[in-house]
């Protein structure tokens, strides 16, 4: 583990990004900076704020704009009640999960082009006519910024270069019915997002000063898409909650299982001894889908459709997995 300077201790016992931070904070005051995370990050103006300026990313394109991250001032003492080698395998994690970005946004983009062409092109980018792209999309561009910022950080934090092995990608087979396919790489897309959300605020529950700062880089970036992608289902299928969490779990089941392997922590995350931190994990997936849910209370198809032009003729009996 990297040296840590006696000056960054002054980052304890004190308020930061996830409210009050006590120096060896219990899961349920975890919990809490976890909750209060969410109620700042994914407050539900903000989540309507970022649905809103979707179609606006059609027109004129623009990625959003990082704080500066002060690299050096990021040091291991700034992890909070966790062991750092788990903290660190989750960052590990985070950068494989992160890395393989092109591939992830040309299996969105295919899905797109005949439906929703400036879908297409924010997830994608722009191709010429021999299918090499010419223009990375706004989400790409943003997406990509991620794993570099995690090895930063890894790097930072243990003074080594982390080698990560990146995520094998796989897409799901195409169905007959081609709403359903799309729909369910919607919900994956979805899932996969709000996996990324809710592990980030986990990370900044479990850090303060610089380094929490830095997490809270691609946690904006990641509940920014997370806001388009469910906003743009929701008015594309009109799904139900039920049906959304149903097709989300499952998704995330069949992710789970098929990147196991891949990912560096993915075994010591699973120790019987790390059960109270799993336990912290998923009370954030819970909480971020049931304030999403919140949200979609307030996402009448009426506005919807004024904000995103008329609904494709999209088939919405989509109960069966």
């Amino acid at each position: 583990m990297k040296s840590q300077p006696n000056q960054s201790i002054r980052h304890l016992n004190k308020i930061d990004l996830a409210g009050y931070c006590p120096a060896k904070p219990s899961h349920g005051q975890i919990k809490a900076r976890i909750q209060y995370l969410i109620d700042h990050y994914l407050a539900l103006d903000t989540l309507s704020d970022r649905l809103i300026d979707l179609p606006q990313q059609f027109v004129a394109p623009q990625p959003r704009a990082w704080q500066r991250i002060d690299w050096r001032t990021i040091h291991a003492n700034q992890i909070v009640g966790v062991e750092p080698a788990l903290f660190l395998g989750l960052i590990a994690s985070s950068v494989e999960i992160e890395t393989p970005i092109r591939a992830y946004a040309q299996i969105s983009w295919s899905h797109f082009p005949d439906i929703h062409p400036p879908m297409a092109q924010f997830l994608g980018g722009d191709y010429d006519e021999q299918h090499q792209l010419t223009t990375p999309g706004v989400w790409e561009k943003e997406e990509r910024q991620h794993a570099p910022a995690f090895k930063k950080i890894y790097q930072q934090l243990t003074g080594r270069l982390l080698r990560p092995h990146p995520n094998t990608i796989t897409d799901l087979p195409t169905l007959k019915n081609s709403s359903k396919t799309l729909y369910r790489h919607a919900i994956r897309r979805i899932t996969t997002e709000w996996s990324a959300v809710s592990v980030y605020l986990w990370l900044m529950a479990h850090s303060t000063g610089p380094l929490q700062h830095a997490i809270a880089q691609p946690l904006q970036d990641e509940v920014n898409h997370l806001a388009k992608f469910w906003g743009a289902t929701r008015w594309g299928f009109a799904d139900s909650n039920r049906d959304r969490l149903v097709h989300a779990i499952i998704a995330f089941s069949s992710l789970f299982g098929h990147h196991h392997s891949d990912r560096t922590a993915s075994h010591s995350i699973l120790k019987l001894s790390y059960l109270g931190y799993g336990a912290e994990v998923f009370y954030s997936f819970i909480r971020v889908f049931k304030q999403l849910c919140r949200w979609n209370k307030h996402l009448a198809m009426d506005a919807l459709i004024q904000l995103l032009g008329p609904r494709p003729m999209l088939t919405t009996t989509l109960a069966t997995p």
